[in-house]
């Protein structure tokens, strides 16, 4: 599907819907909760789900149908991690003899850094953890939990 993804029906109903394009009525409404962190994942890949769910949870956007977006987050999280050790073993370039003498090449682990980096950057946007990306997410947090639902009529 080409052009822009279209807008959540939460976020054209706080938003405006300036297009006036038609509310999705039937729009999936998965249940909020923590998935189990996969038994997969590597040390770094559990640490980095066990603080992103909570983080997530407490920010309300965290439902049962994330789980595989949360895994990818966290490893993508787990691949910046490895680059940068390799990074700082091996250093960011490596030299080479050719035939026409010596050449400094860059190390294979800076470019794979470079990508993990940016698959990782998107998955934050989904999850609205960025400060530019937070501004455009509508949830509810734990706070909007303990609200007395009587207040609004009796003030």
């Amino acid at each position: 599907m080409a052009g822009r993804r279209p807008k959540p029906t939460a976020l054209k109903l706080v938003t405006g819907n300036a297009g006036k394009r038609p509310i999705n009525k039937k729009e999936p409404k998965p249940r909020r909760e923590i998935p189990s962190c996969p038994a997969h994942l590597d040390d770094s890949g559990k640490v980095a789900w066990g603080r992103l769910s909570v983080l997530l949870d407490r920010m309300g956007v965290l439902t049962e149908a994330d789980s595989f977006a949360l895994e990818r987050l966290a490893d993508c999280y787990t691949d910046i991690l490895e680059c940068r050790k390799l990074i700082e073993r091996d250093g960011r370039t490596y030299t080479a003899e050719s035939q026409g003498g010596t050449l400094i090449k860059a190390n294979p682990a800076v470019n794979q850094l470079r990508a993990a980096d940016s698959q990782f950057k998107s998955y934050l946007v989904e999850f609205g953890l960025t400060p530019a990306a937070r501004s455009k997410v509508h949830a509810s947090p734990d706070d909007d939990d303990k609200k007395d639902p009587l207040a609004e009529f009796f003030g």
